[in-house]
């Protein structure tokens, strides 16, 4: 069975494919791991792991866009 270039490089882009799907899931069950154990961990800590979270400042309106008065278009 003789293979061509483009088999070989279908080959690999869906090997590079499965290889990303396959690191992107252990980092998400690596970090569901990782949130279980740090909330017991935290919890010895006093204050429950409650910390303030910075708010955000409101962004600044430069323009509003609305619809114009009246009813019929200027000529």
């Amino acid at each position: 069975m003789s293979y061509d270039w483009q088999s070989i490089a279908v080959a690999l882009i869906v090997l590079a494919a499965l290889l990303y799907v396959a690191r992107r899931a252990w980092a998400r069950l690596r970090s569901m791991r990782a949130g279980a154990k740090s909330a017991i961990d935290c919890g010895s800590c006093g204050d429950g792991g409650a910390k303030p979270r910075p708010t955000a400042p409101r962004p600044t309106v430069l323009v509003q866009i609305g619809r114009t008065r009246g009813g019929r278009p200027r000529s």
